[in-house]
């Protein structure tokens, strides 16, 4: 199967002369290609923690296992999922990395000997993931056009510095796609999105060992999936506009700004790893001047396109139309509006959280109330799901909640890692509103006139 790409820019053009920023989201989606298939080398790494405290019991698990029985039977699962012919192997990781089962292309004898290498797993040390990451590139280098994957188990959190981490992960970066999950009680968030951004993979917690192994089977075959290597986002900007960020919105949220790669002084790339049939929401913003340029008119801000080994597969343009009206500015799309709210919705957990740690529960209350009431109207549902965790929903309508007491180092890291999945905006948008000016909550702030509700505090938009 081949992939062509196709791109749809979702946007308002028309800025009042003067403003300087301009946004939009870039809808990309993989789609099958009649014509030859391409075909590509298939590697897997399956990266399993064996730290000394993965050897303890999951006692956020019904089953109560030891973490490391739940890892081994997962890994076996992924093993049995490749088919013939897929290079694969095993890394043990604790203060250091261990290969325990080299690159093999799958068999049935070669999957029998590596699950026999999995039940011989054994924990102690620490946890040193950058390490683990290097071992897993080092293994994957001999094959740079092959679609190269690793799945990546942790229960603790990473013994490195930050810096020795960062390196890891830059060296990482483009050589390999990565999904890393997290069981037991003292992963830590910040790790496995930093896993995610940095490797274009994805990152989540598994509660229940029953889960894991149908979490690791789902990996494997999304991985399966795949058909494009590497597929690249090209940015051509039109003077004096210039790209200043860039966020995956879609299915993972990730700053990609800081991963931009400049190819000249109007062209940029961003590399994002590799893709089958699926679709990403990417959020763009640019810096734009009306100076010398025509008003009342479109004109084009940015090309995109996205490449493939050279070849461009799919482009979009991102305009400016200049006007002198005021309130030209304040029709903001409904996708965007959508992405602004789950932005001030996971504002608002952080802000709760702040002030949990400060003793305010009322403050914390408020602004947890705040992210149900953003959550439930972008149609979150696992951000809901989660932030109960924080609070008993009393009414969600209005959003009136109660703090829980005691808030556990797990129940933050699972609400943290649950915000880093946003809920896609629909294509056809909702019932239309009201084109006009911005309109004013009671909350005193105001939402764009495509927003039903404030995108805000999240009550309903008042008639």
């Amino acid at each position: 199967m081949t992939l062509r790409f196709e791109l749809n820019i979702d946007q308002d053009p028309v800025l009042t002369i003067g403003r300087t920023e301009l946004d939009a989201v870039l809808r990309v989606a993989g789609q099958r290609l009649d014509g030859p298939a391409e075909r590509a080398e298939r590697c897997e790494v399956l990266v399993i923690d064996c730290s000394g405290s993965m050897g303890g019991l999951n006692r956020r698990s019904e089953g109560r296992r030891l973490k490391i029985a739940a890892a081994v039977s997962a890994t076996m699962t992924a093993i049995d999922v490749l088919p013939d012919g897929v290079l694969f192997a095993v890394v043990a990781g604790d203060h250091e990395a261990r290969t325990v089962y080299p690159p093999t292309p799958a068999s049935e004898r070669t999957r029998a000997d590596a699950r026999a290498a999995v039940r011989r797993l054994t924990c102690n040390g620490g946890t040193n993931i950058g390490a683990w990451l290097t071992e897993a590139r080092r293994l994957l280098a001999p094959h740079p056009n092959a679609l190269r994957h690793a799945i990546l188990l942790t229960d603790g959190r990473n013994n490195e510095s930050p810096e020795e981490f960062e390196r890891a992960l830059a060296a990482c970066e483009g050589e390999f796609v990565c999904d890393a999950r997290g069981i037991g009680e003292d992963w830590v968030a910040h790790d496995l999105q930093r896993i995610a951004t940095v490797l274009r993979g994805s990152a989540d917690a598994v509660v229940d060992d029953a889960e894991l192994e149908a979490e690791f089977r789902r990996m494997v075959e999304a991985a399966l999936g795949k058909v494009t290597p590497k597929m690249s986002l090209r940015f051509t900007t039109t003077p004096p506009g210039r790209l200043v960020s860039l966020r995956q919105v879609y299915p993972e949220r990730a700053d990609l700004t800081g991963h931009v790669t400049a190819l000249g002084d109007r062209v940029f790339e961003l590399a994002s790893g590799s893709w089958g049939e699926e679709s990403r929401d990417y959020q763009l913003r640019f810096e734009v001047s009306h100076e010398g340029a025509p008003h009342f008119t479109d004109l084009r801000v940015a090309r995109v396109e996205a490449v493939v080994g050279g070849e461009r597969r799919g482009a979009a343009n991102v305009m400016v139309h200049w006007s002198e009206d005021p309130d030209a500015s304040a029709f903001t799309s409904h996708t965007i509006s959508l992405y602004q709210a789950q932005d001030n919705m996971s504002q608002a957990v952080d802000a709760g959280l702040s002030a949990y740690g400060r003793n305010d529960l009322p403050g914390a209350e408020r602004e947890w109330a705040r992210a149900v009431r953003l959550a439930a109207r972008c149609g979150n549902q696992r951000a809901l799901d989660e932030l109960q965790r924080f609070v008993e929903i009393l009414d969600l309508d209005e959003g009136r909640v109660r703090a829980r007491p005691n808030l556990s180092h797990h129940d933050v890291q699972l609400v943290k890692v649950a915000l880093s999945h946003y809920e896609q905006a629909p294509e056809e948008e909702p019932a239309a509103v009201p084109a006009g000016p911005p309109w004013e909550c009671e909350c005193g702030r105001t939402s764009p006139s495509a927003a039903n509700f404030c995108i805000h505090c999240g009550h309903h938009r008042r008639p």
